[in-house]
């Protein structure tokens, strides 16, 4: 929600009972705060939801915070809300206070497969600051005790008045009820979607073209000019770049097979709930592709550009290359093919809007990033419901606007992200949500943005042997991202002087 402008906070109820219960007894919440019949509990968890949803409704009517859509606001009131009596009371807060009733949707999580279970009571008792002082076992013992309470008290939403989202084994199963407009459209595939497999995705520019070069407009110049065509393939630099994404992806796609394998808890891959079935029924050895084994799974979605499909498409690895024209750039409209300094030239004062705000300003005809948001939605549902790991070979625009999501960073300012060429952004879940971030530069001694010769002039690149064990040896060490600074607003190219040819 945050990514697509709405403002958006959690407000949980746990986080609330445990100061709330510390300031008054000092002592942690054991599995016997927990149980109905312990009233002095009872009365301290109601008042942390009142202190929790007093916040919350506070909170919905600030008008002082600044998004997108600053109209828009969605708070997640997070806290078991387990019986009928407390949803009710939630409804009542929210939908008959004056002036400004909130709308209501209750999310239900059912989960009875025990070996997800089994991974969430470690997970819980790993993080949650209540068992931060017991061993595991006692921490175990006491958190499957409160659960039991839980259970004693525990009502399932069945009243069909009510909106709800019901999800079942981690979206193996959701069912819906009075859901209609943005959240039907976003909130239940995204729900849908997400899950816990331990895979990576990994986000990369096209490699570079061999682009078109036309001379400078003043015939007696020394200049030519680089025009990128959208039909451009690639270069010599862009092939070798494809050719150590493909060893790249080769070793990362190997040691997610041997993480798998080793892992306590991982995906059985015959079963059909979220958590293990997304992919086919296939074990790592016995992947198949248009009759062609493969040694690892590995979903890749690329452009529809040419250079794009290029860059994904290789003999060591054939993998199906799955185009979207969702991940194409930004649409310049009646701009289209031309340089920024022709942009400027032809029309200076709609360039400094452009400038002045590039996020919200519109190219004639064509899309402002604003737009992107819409657009790739549904390609960042594809990349998260996945359990295998994932490749997007994209453009400088599009990945801007992805990694804002990824990183979690306000997407309004996503035109100042750097997209370095020939560089690998993976990004690998993390424990409890969200993504931790690396950079790879597969091409650590090419030019990364703007080479002094063109790509035609370029000595043609070399396959060192047929088998991905070789190629994977010619995989260039790890080197830090380049920090050189990337051209904004798309892939846009530089009037170069062929006097420093």
């Amino acid at each position: 929600m945050t990514w697509r402008g709405q403002a958006c906070r959690v407000f949980n109820v746990g986080k609330y009972r445990r100061e709330i219960a510390n300031h008054s007894s000092g002592k942690d919440c054991d599995a016997n705060f927990f149980d109905d019949n312990n009233k002095e509990g009872r009365a301290l968890r109601q008042k942390s939801a009142v202190v929790a949803m007093t916040d919350m409704l506070e909170w919905l009517d600030d008008q002082e915070t600044t998004t997108i859509n600053s109209q828009q606001r969605v708070a997640i009131f997070d806290a078991t809300n387990s019986t009928v009596e407390r949803r009710q009371w939630v409804l009542e807060q929210c939908t008959l206070r004056p002036g400004k009733p909130t709308g209501v949707i209750f999310v239900e999580s059912v989960c009875n497969d025990k070996e997800l279970l089994e991974e969430n009571f470690n997970f819980k008792i790993k993080h949650s600051p209540d068992y931060r002082d017991l061993d595991k076992l006692e921490a175990i013992a006491d958190l499957k005790r409160r659960c039991d309470n839980y259970e004693r008290q525990y009502e399932t939403i069945d009243d069909d008045t009510l909106s709800y989202i019901k999800i079942f084994n981690l979206s193996s199963k959701v069912m819906v009820n009075h859901i209609y407009g943005r959240m039907a459209k976003t909130i239940v595939p995204c729900l849908m979607s997400w899950n816990i497999a331990n895979r990576s995705i990994y986000i990369c520019r096209s490699g570079h073209t061999q682009p078109t070069t036309v001379p400078g407009e003043d015939q007696n110049s020394d200049t030519i000019r680089k025009t990128n065509i959208r039909s451009n393939k690639l270069g010599k630099s862009g092939e070798r770049f494809r050719d150590a994404l493909c060893a790249f992806i080769g070793q990362e796609g190997l040691q997610f097979n041997g993480e798998r394998t080793k892992a306590a808890f991982h995906h059985k891959l015959s079963t059909g709930t979220s958590v293990t079935g997304l992919m086919k029924s296939i074990v790592s050895r016995d992947f198949t592709t248009d009759g062609v084994n493969l040694p690892f799974p590995c979903h890749i979605m690329s452009s529809t550009m040419p250079r794009a499909v290029d860059t994904a498409q290789w003999d060591l690895l054939p993998f199906p290359v799955h185009q979207f024209s969702n991940l194409n750039p930004l649409d310049k409209g009646d701009f289209s093919g031309m340089e920024l300094e022709d942009i400027r030239e032809l029309d200076p004062q709609w360039y400094a809007q452009l400038e002045a705000d590039p996020f919200r300003t519109r190219f004639p005809g064509g899309e402002c990033y604003g737009d992107l948001i819409t657009r790739l939605e549904s390609c960042i549902i594809d990349m998260e419901q996945q359990v295998c790991p994932v490749l997007v070979v994209s453009h400088v625009s599009v990945i801007q606007v992805l990694l804002a999501y990824f990183r979690r960073t306000p997407v309004e300012e996503c035109t100042s992200i750097e997209v370095p060429m020939n560089t690998v952004i993976k990004f690998s879940p993390v424990t409890g949500g969200g993504w931790v971030e690396s950079q790879e530069n597969v091409l650590p001694h090419e030019e990364i943005f703007f080479s002094s010769t063109l790509d035609s002039d370029d000595e043609p690149s070399k396959q060192n042997g047929d088998e991905l064990a070789s190629l994977s040896k010619s995989l260039p060490n790890s080197q830090s991202p380049t920090t050189s600074k990337p051209p904004i607003w798309g892939d846009h190219t530089r009037i170069l002087n062929t006097s420093n040819h």
